[in-house]
């Protein structure tokens, strides 16, 4: 006879956040971004005391081969109209003014002057304007913003270009500061003949270029030079020219790809280099993404991948977190559906930052510590302190994303003092119980002592505890061991294992942070003194590129990229909806707690009540006063946003589960709320995804 399966299926609500939390991650990663990413880097080297000494390198152009529509092959004749170049990094000073030219030549020992306009200069700031060029003054206009890192930007604007079978080659120099140049491509316009006066067909080509010679180094042969130079043409596509986010990165983004750029260098460093990096988030973070990367590329898509999918699990670990505590599967699908159709979860997910990376880590520590809290441990082994010892790592490496994460951190561990408390209380009712079973069986057996004829001539026996007594001190026992482990398990993962990760996770930043913090040629700063330096940037670091908006303003614009005819906004717009949800969540917490205090003895209803608020409550204030101190703020407030997400949760499923009148007017509220927000979500999602978009639209909405 087959035995019958047992196991509870799950619920459909339970399904439904599932699938939620599915189509969310879908979506996310189907407006990512791009899989086309730059290769390795080459740092262009500083001019010397003269042009004749200036170190450069020299590209030699061709004419491609072609596919005719008969299948034949012919030589495309082309004319050089586009020099587009992607920039890693210039070390220098912010505010210092760069300039980056190409120069279109005959031949490799030749030059270009100024006026033939075969010089190329693209000029740009180190993260902000240089002093004495604001916006409005003289000469400002030329230089670009800091944006073109990591982002394709065009050379010049030659009018009419060059044949390439005539100026077959390019010359490469930095004349201003030592550059990191990840990719240069050269775009060509097919003509009708080999001829400088040929009509062009408006069919647009990638010039075949190969690495004709480099500049060596001290200690390097010409060939190593040219060899260390192909970096600059390994990954050769047409430049996208939309300037979307899909095709983009941020600001913040930069400041990650600089990080993991010099990840990658290594101990290599420039005399006198100025270098900038990711100083606020941890060595955790950027472990991360620079993993994304090396599985997808250098890419938008490999820089993003990894926070879209934590945010994917925020979403699903929130609501299991909210249907526990509430004990409603309908409260945790209203979470998932809030945090899936609010917009600024998709456009933060979708940000290739630490954010989101910090904020699910924060809150797998809070759900497997509140499994603690809610049921205990089944057995006094580590089996059974699994969830607190997944909690004490997820909350050690939220501290390793985010230095501040360590106050709402903080919080699960009061929830943990919590769930001590209560297993105590557990220990103290079982034994209560067992030493009451004890004592009535002890009774029993006096009882028929005394009855026995042949006691008192009886040899005496060794005194043996008996089976009631024997549970007491088995219960006793098994209750220490289970205060022990589990105080053990979450103490140790979390402290110890924020000590020692801190510095598993600072070894593969060594480089980059000595760059940044210390002198690469003469460290003076240890692998300790590096893991807390990284420690302390979630208080006291500050980015090149950090944004200027207010972190407290949830309208709050991640990126804006113009271009002649669209303009992508990527922001992390709060669905208006999603606001008045959170607002509602507010006013049932502020009911929540004048019922408390105003309840004269406390029944089942209030004890439910404070469950269900307790949590939610303490995680907002907690998340708000971190904001107020911490760098890179919008962390916590998104932190703050969920938590109130967790709110409104709790009021929807509860008004809609009230019977009569007000049941059905607040369930009618909550399908017409669901279709606004559904609705609002669509409207919202051109900008969530970062699309391009009308610059008349644009200045229309934004002014």
């Amino acid at each position: 006879m087959a035995m019958k399966n047992t196991r509870k299926k799950p619920s459909l609500a339970l399904r439904f956040i599932y699938i939620v939390a599915l189509i969310f991650l879908c979506v996310g990663l189907c407006v990512l971004g791009s899989f086309r990413g730059t290769g390795d880097s080459f740092e262009l080297k500083t001019q010397g005391t003269g042009d004749a000494e200036m170190p450069s390198v020299i590209f030699r152009l061709s004419n491609p081969t072609v596919t005719n529509d008969d299948g034949t092959p012919s030589t495309a004749y082309l004319r050089l109209r586009h020099v587009y170049v992607n920039v890693g990094a210039a070390y220098t000073d912010a505010g210092e003014a760069v300039t980056l030219r190409a120069e279109v030549i005959p031949s490799a020992t030749s030059t270009a002057s100024s006026s033939s306009g075969r010089r190329l200069d693209l000029e740009f700031s180190n993260f902000s304007a240089p002093e004495g060029g604001e916006e409005g003054e003289e000469g400002a206009e030329d230089v670009l913003p800091s944006e073109i890192y990591y982002n394709w930007v065009e050379i010049g604007s030659p009018a009419t270009g060059w044949l390439v079978s005539t100026y077959s080659y390019v010359r490469l120099t930095a004349r201003t500061c030592n550059t990191l140049v990840n990719e240069i491509v050269f775009v060509g316009e097919r003509l009708r003949a080999n001829s400088s006066t040929a009509a062009g067909t408006g069919e647009y080509y990638l010039i075949p270029a190969e690495v004709y010679s480099a500049t060596a180094l001290v200690g390097e042969t010409s060939d190593e030079a040219v060899q260390r130079a192909q970096a600059l043409i390994d990954s050769q596509y047409m430049p996208p020219t939309d300037n979307s986010y899909f095709n983009n990165v941020t600001g913040s983004e930069m400041i990650s790809l600089m990080t993991i750029a010099e990840m990658r260098a290594g101990g290599s460093y420039g005399e006198g280099n100025v270098y900038e990096g990711e100083r606020v988030y941890g060595a955790l973070g950027e472990d991360i993404l620079a993993l994304g990367t090396l599985i997808f590329g250098n890419s938008p898509f490999g820089l993003r991948f990894f926070p879209m999918l934590a945010a994917a699990g925020a979403l699903l670990v929130g609501a299991l977190l909210v249907r526990r505590v509430t004990k409603s599967d309908r409260a945790g699908l209203i979470f998932a559906v809030l945090f899936a159709l609010a917009s600024a979860t998709l456009a933060l997910g979708g940000l290739g930052t630490p954010l989101m990376l910090g904020v699910f880590f924060f809150l797998l520590s809070l759900d497997m510590c509140h499994r603690f809290y809610a049921n205990g441990m089944k057995n006094a082994d580590f089996a059974s302190a699994l969830p607190l010892l997944v909690s004490g790592l997820a909350g050690a490496f939220a501290i390793l994303i985010h230095g501040a994460f360590i106050v709402p951190v903080a919080g699960v561990a009061a929830l943990f003092g919590l769930g001590l408390v209560r297993l105590r209380r557990a220990r103290r009712y079982h034994l209560d119980l067992a030493i009451a079973e004890a004592e009535a069986q002890q009774a029993q057996e006096e009882r028929a002592a005394a009855h026995a004829a042949h006691a008192a001539s009886a040899a005496p026996a060794q005194e043996e505890l008996s089976p009631a007594k024997r549970k007491v001190a088995l219960i006793a026992r098994e209750y220490s061991n289970k205060t022990a482990i589990a105080s053990v398990a979450f103490g140790c993962s979390l402290v110890i294992g924020a000590i020692v990760f801190a510095l598993l996770f600072a070894l593969p930043l060594y480089y980059p942070y000595v760059k940044l913090y210390s002198d690469p040629a003469a460290p003076s700063v240890n692998i300790f003194g590096l893991a807390a330096r990284s420690f302390a940037g979630g208080f006291t670091g500050v980015n090149a590129a950090a944004p200027a908006s207010n972190a407290w303003n949830i309208f709050y614009l991640l990126a804006r990229a113009d271009g002649a005819a669209f303009s992508s906004v990527f922001g992390a717009f709060m669905n208006p909806v999603a606001i008045l949800a959170t607002l509602a969540g507010l006013a049932y917490l502020i009911y929540s707690i004048v019922r408390l205090v105003r309840a004269k003895a406390w029944g089942k209803s209030e004890r439910i009540l404070l469950r269900r608020t307790a949590i939610p409550f303490a995680g907002l204030v907690l998340a708000l006063v971190t904001a107020a101190f911490a760098k890179d703020a919008v962390l916590f407030v998104l932190l703050a946003w969920l938590f109130l997400f967790m709110l409104a949760a709790n009021a929807v499923a509860d008004f809609t589960a009230r019977e009569g009148k007000t049941g059905s007017a607040c369930r009618t509220v909550m399908w017409v709320g669901f279709g606004l927000l559904a609705a609002l979500f669509v409207l919202y999602f051109v900008f969530a995804a970062g699309f391009p978009v009308s610059s008349g639209v644009i200045a229309a909405i934004f002014g």
